[in-house]
């Protein structure tokens, strides 16, 4: 029967020599789960035995991280914006890095918005964290995935957000997908693929070979969505209204300046913890 301390070590261990760079914390973080509570209790309760049916749990568990299964998809869950997520297979995961995003657009709107518009919805997690602090706004959020969106909408009926957020399936790589939204949105963000189609093969595995290729491959320079979705802007952004992106790295001069060229101010570019360029903001300024 091992002890609590002496499962996380181990476990630990095992996850350096799959070469996990996250291994100290995740190991603490699934034996957490299994002790019933957050990482915390790996130390809260170092000290007990682990019983036998927690063992074979946290077994299992180390086994699927040592095969490189994001920690968020054994769990089903990962944190965004001090919320809890539902996350499958059919949603990227929500990541500190696009935080960001809402930062950006809570900085940017100089008055609460109506409506809100997020493209590429995934888990929902944009969306329903920027509903949590405008809480008199409406949104809708669209996906061309219908299983992400089945997902979208239990974090929202989860998070008590449901009466506000309404969500659809759509692509933007299709024509007249910008039509039947209900009218035009004072702020639109999207987290859009934006992994040049190159690069994916050098991603890693836990990205790679877990998450959905049609979140991350955007095309040969990764630009794909981001001339899809500023062509049609002008129909679904109201004047005065804000969008606001997420792009990856050395891509946020060449997404302003797809944004300049479509009419639009007031652009910035908004760092993220690690100093990486991560959200493009603008304003529609032209007809």
């Amino acid at each position: 029967m091992a002890v609590v301390d002496a499962a996380f070590k181990e476990a630990w261990k095992r996850f350096q020599t799959a070469n996990i760079d996250s291994a100290r914390i995740d190991a603490r973080v699934l034996l957490g789960f299994v002790l019933g509570g957050g990482a915390e209790q790996v130390l809260a309760q170092s000290n007990r035995d682990l019983s036998d049916k927690e063992a074979v749990l946290f077994e299992n568990l180390v086994q699927r991280r040592e095969g490189l299964e994001p920690v968020s998809q054994i769990l089903g869950m990962r944190e965004f914006w001090s919320l809890d997520f539902k996350v499958t297979p059919a949603t990227l995961t929500p990541r500190p890095d696009s935080e960001t995003i809402v930062e950006a657009a809570l900085a940017c709107v100089d008055k609460p918005p109506h409506r809100i518009l997020d493209l590429g919805t995934g888990s929902g997690c944009l969306l329903l964290a920027l509903l949590s602090e405008w809480q008199d706004a409406q949104g809708v959020g669209i996906d061309a995935s219908s299983d992400a969106l089945a997902v979208a909408i239990e974090n929202a009926v989860t998070l008590g957000l449901a009466d506000r957020a309404t969500f659809a399936q759509a692509d933007w790589r299709t024509k007249h997908w910008s039509e039947n939204l209900g009218g035009a949105f004072d702020v639109v963000i999207a987290n859009p693929p934006y992994i040049p189609d190159g690069d994916i093969a050098g991603l890693d595995a836990d990205v790679r070979d877990f998450e959905p290729r049609s979140a991350l491959a955007g095309g040969v320079d990764g630009l794909d969505a981001y001339h899809d979705i500023i062509a049609e802007l002008p129909k679904v952004l109201n004047l005065g209204g804000w969008v606001v992106f997420e792009v990856g790295i050395h891509q946020g001069t060449e997404v302003m300046k797809l944004l300049a060229d479509a009419g639009f101010g007031a652009l910035d570019k908004r760092c993220d913890l690690a100093g990486v360029e991560r959200a493009i903001v603008g304003r529609r300024t032209g007809a």
